[in-house]
């Protein structure tokens, strides 16, 4: 989205660079349902954006806040840019990005603090159709 700051203190106080959030589309946001928040796009397998996460900054509660009406339990965070090879698991969004930026392409996340059989299953599927040998949890 136009309006979220990749350049913004609090973004990189989280350890994430300019270029990754950019990368990523993420930034902080000034305004808007994820006002005073690190949003970071949520897309399916094939690329649709299906919504913004924000991300607490400080010690806000919930950490990852979501718009009305997504269920967070529905999608795996940065699935649609895995590609065939090993696999990385991480515990948010954050933790993927700052993955990636250490060189980790190949890693995603789940959006819930416990994961469901169902979210298992997708995780599977998208590791067969990717053709994910194996995944390794960070």
């Amino acid at each position: 989205s136009e309006y979220l700051e990749a350049v913004n203190e609090a973004v990189q106080a989280l350890g994430v660079s300019a270029e990754t959030a950019a990368h990523f589309g993420a930034g902080f946001a000034p305004k808007g349902i994820m006002r005073g928040r690190f949003a970071i796009p949520i897309h399916d397998p094939t690329g649709a954006l299906l919504a913004y996460c924000g991300r607490a900054v400080k010690d806000e509660s919930p950490r990852l806040l979501f718009p009305n009406g997504f269920d967070p339990r529905s999608a795996i965070f940065n699935a649609h840019r895995v590609t065939e090879g090993e696999l990385f698991l991480v515990r948010d969004p954050l933790q993927a990005l700052n993955a990636y930026a250490n060189g980790i392409e190949n890693v995603v996340a789940f959006l819930t603090e416990s994961v469901t059989a169902q979210q298992l299953e997708q995780l599977a599927t998208l590791m067969d159709e990717r053709k994910c040998e194996s995944v390794e949890f960070h």
